[in-house]
Order: C-alpha cells, then structure tokens, then sequence
C-alpha cells in the first residue's frame, strides 16, 4: 500500500498491518463470497483489531486521534481486498459513527460510540427510497413528534447491511411547509434501532454483485423512535447529511483501490502465466498498456483519495469543506475501477469471464459505484457547479487587448483604472462591444465584462443596453426570468463608426 509523507508513524504502520491483515484472511472471504453469506469469520477479526472505532475518539474507546479518516481510509482500502467486508466496515463509518461523533449530544456520543468503536454495533445509512434516489431532498418518510416519541411512517431501500446492523442513520421529512422545505428545513435526522417495533426488513435484494452483501427494503410502520434518538434539532437533518457526504464519498472511494489491486493483480499474474502463440500473452503489447493504464488510474486514484482525507482530517477545503476534492475522488476511483476491472477480464480472456478467478466478481460489484453515494452524473454536476464557483478566483476571464503592432490579442489580468474608465453613454457601449468583437469575434459580454470599462450603475447600464436593443444596435441574451445576461453587437452596430 502506498504511504504518503503527511501519514503519522501510527498510520504508516497500521498500513502494514491491514496488508498482512488482508493476506491471512483472503481464504475466508472467498469462501464466504462462494456460499453468498456475511464473512462474520472477517469481520468479527476486524472488530477485535478495533478498527471499527478509526472515527471515535479515545474517551469512547475508539482511535480517531492517532488514525481518523485517513486511518478509516487505509484500513477500508486494505480490507476492501476481502469480498464485502470492506462495504459493511465503510457502511458504518459513514453510517452513524460520522453524525454521532460530530451532531450527537455527550449522551448520544456516551450511549453509542463505545459499541460501535469495538464494532458491536454496526452502522447503515438510510436514505434512498422507492421514489427518491438522487433527489435526497425529497424524502417522503414521514415523523410526526408526539409526546416524547416520534412516530415513523414510510420505505427505505437500497440499504446495504441491513438485518446486520444495529443503528441505522435515517432521514425523515419533519414540515410539509413549503418554506421549510425552500430552506431546507423540511428534514430530521435520527437514529433507528434495531429491533424498534414496528421496524422490519421488508425485503432482500438480489444484486448484480456484492456476493454475501445483505441490501433491500426497510419497512417502517408506526415505528416510536424517542427524541432522544433524534441528532441535533428538528430541521437539521439536510446539514447532516450533507456533512457526511465528504466523509461518505472519501471512504467509500478508498474501498475501490484495494478492488482495483484486485484486478490488476490477477490480470499481472494470469498474463504471465498464460501462452498464446508459443509466448505468455503479457508479451502483447496491448495487454502491457492495459495494466499499464491500470496502474495509472489507480496511482492518480489513489492520490486523490488521500488528498481528500487528509483535508478532511485537517479541517480544510474552505467552507464547504473538500468538497470538490471528494466529489472528484469518488467520481475518478469509482469510474477506474469499472474500467480496470473490465480491462482485467479482457487481459484474463475467457478465464476472466469464469468465477473461477475473482475478477469477474470485481466487475460485477463495479457498476453499483457509478450509481451509490452520489452517481457520476451528480458528481459531474457538482464539480461543475460549485467547482467553477469555488475556482472563480483561479478561472477569472482575462482581459483581452489588441496588440497596437501585431494585430493579435494579449491577455491581461489587472483591472482596468478608474480613471480611464468611460461613463455609460450608448456611444460608449457600442464601442466596448466593438472592440470585444475584434479580440472575442463569436462571444457574447456578460454585464461584469462591461463594466470592467464603464463607469456606473447595473441599472444604467441595463437601460442603455435595452435602448440600443430597441434600436436593433445591441443584441441581448436574457434568462428565463427575463434578466438580462450576455450582450453582443449586431452585424449593424459594427459598421456604425464609434469614438
């Protein structure tokens, strides 16, 4: 496993200790995958290893101090090597131990963290439902406060390690009220409990992958969850879990490397031993660039992840948090390693095909990354959105001259003095969007582009820009509310002489 230098001595070791780790158990995980049951024999291992409390603070038996979420990272990566051990032990992490640890009150922290730092008790997350994947926001489970007790009515789905797990981290609408749900007020985040009337396993999944992996339905049914099992306040619940996402989406990439080495391990070791042609086909050149880019994509991988834990260990990525940062990791590792291990089988030929060798198993599960904790259309979105947003410094427009001389446009990134900036008259207008033309022939200016050049207001501007319109000198591009947006001159106002 690679180390980097910002690791502590604590994490450099435990790196070590989760290869061997990985080495000693792989038996008993296949042999679990092959009967499709939990890898209990694997995972009560790791429980006694304590690794199960990387995200807790010692006060509560668990090890955060010395590991925290880089420390959750390499252990995820080393036993993700295990079949589904990796997916429940991430599943947890992000499942409770994050919102507990971070929104839970001294006595929510005391009640749970202890049984989950030993792995006890393990975690779910609850989120998706019959009508809601992407759209988090429209969760329709419903929690009505009467009493002391809040009463749970609706469906969950797609909860992985359900009927293992003892405290499922939910989301249920609180308000119906439209303002709340405009402020994102409409939701409340609770701990549900295993074994709370009322709250069953409706149904189990068959997946695509996943072999052994326990994900389905959950059913609530008039389910009284105390208000002492609700984190934070009513209306909370957006906030939290969009703070896990980070968390959720870092650890969750983690996983994928060691799923990644996988593949790349067996495609190296059947290339070597497998003879085409009177040669072993890693002979072929085609197949040396397959592992090769395998390697590649899993080493940029493998570096984004860190990255991203190591923001998240240190309080950085401003305040939003590593957002960008996590969302690219999680949308990179997840992609990688649909195509590595798909590159893995093709190397492999119809050898990697059979379920005699576990590449065919790796490719199987890959799917599902592109599609849980936020698929890669969302991801896209997101560092496009906020990416640019966050970036605006580093992505400023430049200012484009012509050069007197030469006749090609220069690009500067000062501002332009007040002094020498013209007041906002049609004339003056005309002859900015006339001079954007020569350097920008095909673009159109937004109003932050004018009035780089122009002395006044938006307002005044706006009533000059509509004036030439009205004139047909200024052609405007508007949003759907009717604003103003973007400004070109016509074919028209390029001939009309200017100042």
């Amino acid at each position: 496993m690679d180390k980097f230098p910002w690791w502590n001595e604590t994490q450099k070791k435990l790196a070590d200790e989760v290869e061997a780790f990985a080495d000693q158990y792989y038996p008993d995980a296949e042999e679990a995958a092959w009967r499709k049951q939990t890898p209990w024999k694997v995972l009560n291992a790791v429980k006694e290893k304590g690794w199960f409390g990387a995200l807790i603070p010692k006060r509560y038996g668990g090890m955060r101090e010395e590991l925290a979420i880089t420390g959750a990272c390499i252990i995820n990566e080393g036993i993700s090597r295990l079949g589904v051990v990796g997916t429940i032990y991430g599943g947890s992490q992000f499942g409770g131990v994050h919102q507990i640890e971070t929104f839970g009150t001294d006595e929510q922290r005391e009640r749970w963290l202890p049984a989950m730092a030993t792995g006890e008790k393990i975690g779910a997350i609850c989120i998706t439902e019959p009508p809601v994947g992407s759209d988090a926001a429209a969760v329709a489970t419903e929690a009505k406060l009467e009493g002391d007790y809040y009463i749970i009515n609706g469906k969950k789905r797609f909860t992985t390690g359900l009927g293992i797990a003892d405290i499922y981290m939910l989301y249920a609408r609180t308000s119906q009220d439209p303002k709340d749900r405009a402020a994102n007020r409409h939701l409340t985040a609770f701990i549900v409990e295993k074994g709370m009337k009322g709250f069953t396993v409706e149904k189990i999944n068959e997946l695509c992958g996943g072999d052994g992996l326990l994900n389905g339905y959950l059913n609530l049914d008039e389910v009284k969850v105390p208000v002492g099992n609700r984190l934070a306040g009513e209306g909370d619940g957006w906030t939290i879990m969009m703070s896990g996402l980070n968390v959720e989406r870092t650890i969750a990439s983690s996983q994928l490397l060691g799923q990644m080495k996988e593949s790349i391990r067996f495609a190296h070791f059947h290339s070597q031993r497998r003879v085409q042609f009177d040669q072993p086909t890693m002979l072929a050149q085609t197949n040396q660039f397959k592992i090769a880019d395998m390697i590649m994509r899993l080493k940029t991988c493998t570096l984004l992840v860190y990255y991203a834990a190591h923001l998240l260990d240190i309080g950085g990525g401003g305040p939003y948090g590593p957002v960008i940062e996590a969302t690219a990791a999680k949308l990179m590792t997840s992609e990688s390693y649909v195509w590595t291990s798909a590159n893995a089988m093709q190397v492999m030929g119809g050898d990697g095909w059979t379920r005699f060798y576990p590449v065919e198993a790796a490719y199987r599960a890959s799917k599902v990354t592109e599609i849980a904790a936020g698929t890669s259309e969302v991801m896209r979105m997101i560092l496009y959105r906020l990416g640019t947003r966050l970036m605006e410094n580093e992505i400023k427009p430049p200012r484009r001259v012509i050069h007197p001389e030469l006749k090609v446009p220069l690009d500067y990134f000062d501002k332009v003095p007040d002094s020498e900036k013209m007041k906002i008259t049609e004339e003056s207008v005309l002859q900015v969007l006339a001079e954007n033309y020569r350097v920008n022939p095909g673009l159109y200016m937004s109003r932050e582009d004018l009035l780089m050049y122009l002395k006044g207001t938006e307002e005044e501007l706006d009533e000059v820009l509509m004036e030439l319109e009205e004139k047909k000198l200024a052609v405007l591009s508007r949003d759907r509310r009717g604003v103003i947006k973007l400004r070109m001159p016509p074919t028209p106002a390029l001939r009309k002489p200017t100042r």
